[in-house]
C-alpha cells in the first residue's frame, strides 16, 4: 500500500526537501571541484516546533555529516522515485 502524499503536510514538506537535496546533488557532481553543500537554512525560530526527538535527530545528521571521512557518497544521479 502507497501513502497519499498529497493529504500529509509533513509529507509534502518531507518531498520538496528531497527534490532540493536531489538538485543539489546533481549540481555538486556538476561541479566537484568546489566544496559541497547540501540542505536548506534552518531559522532558529523553527527550533522551536522540532519535539526533543527531531533536535536529537538533526545533531546525529550534522555530526554524520561533518565528519572527515563521510559513511556515504553520491554516486547515481537518478531522480528519486515518490
Amino acid at each position: 500500500m502507497q501513502a497519499d502524499w498529497n493529504q500529509d503536510p509533513e509529507a509534502a514538506v518531507f518531498e520538496a526537501y528531497a527534490a532540493v537535496l536531489w538538485q543539489q546533488a546533481n549540481e555538486n557532481r556538476q561541479n566537484s571541484t568546489e566544496k559541497a553543500c547540501f540542505g536548506t537554512a534552518l531559522p532558529v525560530e523553527r527550533l522551536n516546533d522540532f519535539r526533543d526527538e527531531q533536535i536529537g535527530q538533526l545533531q546525529e545528521l550534522m555530526q554524520e555529516a561533518t565528519k572527515p571521512n563521510r559513511q556515504f557518497s553520491i554516486t547515481e544521479s537518478r531522480k528519486p522515485k515518490f
